[in-house]
């Protein structure tokens, strides 16, 4: 028997996981505002941030694979929202939103 579960990431929290990631890691974003955010299915899940700086200069900031899954899995910690370590992940788009899912399998389920 697998139990799957799919915690829904609304486009604001995920750019949250995204930015929280990213000073987490010191991955430095360029300065500046985010002026949009969109999503692309294929051939894998990429979010894509684009930021516009003070100058008018545009950055775009993809996030996708194993960062884009340790983000929304940090972001599930940071909120309390329980992210069984032994179950195998992965990223999905339900309803035009990215979600993570959790799939557990036989002992895992109890």
């Amino acid at each position: 028997m697998r139990e799957i579960r799919c915690i829904v990431f609304e486009d604001g929290e995920l750019i949250k996981s995204i930015l929280a990631h990213s000073r987490r890691t010191g991955k430095a974003l360029p300065a500046g505002q985010i002026s949009s955010f969109e999503i692309e299915r294929k051939p894998e899940v990429i979010a894509r941030l684009t930021i516009k700086s003070d100058e008018g200069q545009t950055s775009i900031v993809p996030t996708a694979g194993a960062e884009l899954a340790a983000a929304m899995i940090a972001y599930c910690i940071d909120r309390k929202v329980p992210v069984p370590a032994n179950a195998a992940k992965s990223i999905a788009v339900l309803d035009d939103h990215v979600a993570l899912k959790i799939t557990m399998t036989g002992e895992q389920t109890r």
